[in-house]
Parts: structure tokens; sequence; C-alpha cells
């Protein structure tokens, strides 16, 4: 699978726990390390596809997030991958 596939798809899943809250994604939960996580998670903030991730000091919590109307477009147009999407495994193989 090509690099810009996996990347998309892993911020699909991303962004489809925040906006659903069936669980708080996590580092573990795509085989990434804890700081690639973090900056993914800054990057989805940056380009204003979810708001509200609590910061606190180097802390952060995805509990209070919620997506923007762009995070929810990004949903919305990507839908071909909830068909290969297994409830409780975001991304069954990691990214790595």
């Amino acid at each position: 699978m090509e690099e810009g596939v996996v990347v998309l798809r892993v911020g699909y899943s991303v962004l489809r726990e925040i906006h659903r809250r069936h669980f708080e994604p996590n580092a573990n939960d795509y085989g990434l390390e804890e700081i690639e996580f973090e900056k993914f998670i800054i990057l989805l903030e940056r380009k204003g596809y979810i708001e509200r991730v609590l910061w606190v000091n180097d802390m952060y919590s995805l509990k209070p997030a919620r997506l923007t109307e762009k995070g929810i477009e990004l949903l919305e147009s990507n839908k071909h991958f909830e068909q290969t999407y297994r409830e409780g495994i975001p991304y069954e193989n990691g990214c790595k």
C-alpha cells in the first residue's frame, strides 16, 4: 500500500474515532511511537480537521476533541475506507 494511502487511512480512522467517540485513539492503535502520533494530532489540528484537543504542557487528551466541518467533509469524502474498517482494530497491521 502506498505511503500516502496509509497516512490517509490512519487519518480517517483517527477522525472517525474522535467523531464517533467509541474509544480514544492512541499511538499503540496504529503501531506508532507516541511522539509520531502526537505530531500527527498536531498536524490534524493545524490543518483544521480537529479542534479542542486538550494540551497541558507536553501531554494531550483527545476526549474533548471534536471534528471541524473540514474534518467531517474528509470523513464523508473517504467513506470507501469504511468497507475495510474493522471495529476495535482501526489499522490492523500498524503504519510501519
